[in-house]
């Protein structure tokens, strides 16, 4: 077998290996992870009667976690347990599908108190002070330390029973110009990088008609541009900041002008609104290309670079040869990986 998958609690003192008929998994540059597993019912019903316990008991007794090895057990993916569904055909013994998140997503079901104010403080530190904040409320501890943690840019943000995750995402480099890129890792650890996420692995190459088995390549275009944004901030009606940022003209004269919002009901201050809107801009006001790949798991190694990572690609049709970064990545049971590049 090439991947084994566990069950455990969350201290792993209790751990159980079930035999899996499916998975995938899938990961995001600043959102998170997630997996799916379909495992037979009888499968796991004959684990569990041979331990005395019952399936549900495993699967769902209380907080559970789930994770990925391969043959060298190298940790693939580890996450929580989120729903757990049992479904029976006419012509099969019943299956078990379960749907799972990474650790980061934990924080979705957190909030800030009435007021957390910060002025000029460092990304990094907010972040962590909102996960420090929830994690020393009675049973909030969810087990993430801090990891990587970098000098970044100043930010003022202002929060008031604001979903935690949200919070940290509209840090990222994603939503804001000179935003941060993070993780929390299979060791729980949150990390903050900046500049960005990632290095350039000369080692590592994707050729068409190699190790590259499929690709596609979009290019998406104007209903997915924008040249012109008006960012809304805290307040209401005449109270409320507005900030409108405009890309270089042109952009305008090429594409016309090309209009949004943006709701930022977290921010005041004007130089952060800006920082929104021209973050906004910065990745849509050119037609954006995507290239999708597929590759085995062991060409190139999967546990030798990360999203946030450049890879060279070789595409000879399309005369492509150079250094993209992952923006997603996820592998199937069958060694299957997909792996997502901006080549804007």
């Amino acid at each position: 077998m090439l991947f084994r998958v566990f069950v455990q609690n969350s201290d792993a003192s209790e751990q159980w290996e079930l035999p899996c008929e499916y998975f995938y998994f899938s990961e995001t540059l600043n959102k998170d992870r997630d997996c799916s597993f379909r495992f037979e019912f009888e499968n796991v019903k004959d684990l569990a009667d041979s331990l005395n316990i019952t399936v549900e008991y495993i699967l769902s007794a209380s907080y559970r976690e789930i994770k990925i090895l391969d043959a060298s057990n190298n940790v693939l993916y580890f996450g929580y347990v989120d729903d757990v569904t049992f479904s029976r055909g006419e012509n099969d013994k019943g299956n078990i599908q379960i749907a799972s998140k990474g650790f980061f997503s934990l924080l979705d079901k957190r909030i800030t108190d009435a007021e957390r104010l910060y002025t000029a403080e460092d990304s990094s530190d907010i972040a962590w002070d909102l996960i420090d904040y929830t994690q020393n409320l009675t049973y909030g501890d969810l087990g993430i330390t801090r990891g990587n943690n970098p000098t970044t840019s100043n930010h003022d943000r202002t929060y008031r029973y604001k979903n935690i995750k949200e919070a940290i995402e509209k840090l990222s480099s994603n939503e804001i110009k000179d935003g941060i890129d993070f993780d929390v890792d299979n060791s729980k650890a949150f990390n903050v990088y900046y500049p960005e996420k990632g290095s350039q692995r000369d080692s590592i190459i994707l050729q068409e008609d190699f190790n590259i088995l499929t690709y596609t390549i979009r290019k998406k275009f104007i209903g997915n541009m924008v040249n012109q944004i008006t960012v809304f901030g805290q307040g209401q009606d005449e109270d409320m900041p507005v900030e409108v940022r405009d890309a270089e003209n042109v952009y305008k004269s090429n594409f016309f002008l090309l209009q949004d919002t943006l709701s930022e009901k977290d921010v005041i201050n004007p130089t952060a609104l800006q920082a929104k809107g021209d973050a906004v801009l910065d990745s849509y006001k050119y037609p954006q290309k995507l290239i999708n790949i597929t590759c085995r798991y062991d060409d190139p190694d999967i546990t030798t670079f990360e999203v946030g990572d450049r890879l060279r690609l070789i595409i000879p049709s399309y005369e492509i040869d150079s250094f993209f970064r992952v923006v997603k990545r996820g592998m199937s049971d069958d060694g299957i990986v997909q792996m997502t590049f901006d080549i804007l």
